[in-house]
């Protein structure tokens, strides 16, 4: 995103870069490293609500729910757009073939229970979208919805989900609607066709 930004390149796909294009990724990355540009680079979901509580850090790319962290913990944060558009990532379910017997109807089981609602709407509490929003619309409240999903003023308190108060009544989401956001997205995290380079390059970034 900052490399199209500064117009030093356009990708063809950001999502799924050629070597060239990685190489050229990490040198830029690997100059601005060497020039001060980072303080850290965090590997697990506390690391990086950490470094932000701390004031360690200022800026940094950060989940959804890291964001809710910070802010239960009483300390402003601010999920800021960029013009440039979202990173986005999806996740979902798959049952191995292999699987058989009780095995197999215990997966069905939890697939069928995480889609039945409470755990989308837990999911969207943090700032993540549920895949099946109507099932998670059935378990929250009108105006959870309209907060997270809507982009409307709160009418009252919005909680996290550990039960803090995270929004005062009348605040908005940052980003607006889930139509906005995920009308926004620019690049899609996923596997690469060359993923196994793509990894031995961020090695040699982060050993920089």
């Amino acid at each position: 995103m900052v490399v199209e930004a500064t117009g030093q390149h356009k990708y063809a796909d950001k999502g799924n870069m050629t070597k060239a294009e990685i190489d050229l990724t990490m040198k830029i990355m690997t100059e601005a490293k060497k020039a001060g540009q980072f303080r850290a680079f965090w590997k697990d979901f506390n690391e990086s609500v950490n470094l932000m509580a701390s004031g360690e850090t200022v800026i940094q790319s950060m989940w959804s729910p890291a964001v809710t962290k910070v802010r239960s913990m009483g300390i402003a944060c601010t999920f800021q757009p960029l013009k440039e558009g979202y990173r986005s990532w999806a996740s979902g379910f798959c049952v191995s073939k292999a699987v058989s017997g009780p095995k197999l109807d215990w997966a069905y089981e939890f697939v069928n229970w995480y889609l039945s609602g409470w755990a989308g709407a837990y999911l969207n509490r943090q700032g993540y979208y549920s895949a099946v929003l109507s099932t998670a619309k059935a378990n929250m409240t009108a105006d959870e919805w309209g907060y997270w999903m809507e982009g409307k003023a709160a009418v009252g308190d919005i909680k996290a989900p550990d039960g803090t108060i995270l929004e005062k009544a009348g605040a908005k989401r940052d980003g607006g609607s889930y139509e906005d956001r995920m009308g926004g997205v620019a690049c899609w995290n996923a596997v690469m066709d060359e993923n196994d380079y793509m990894v031995r390059k961020w090695n040699e970034f982060i050993a920089a």
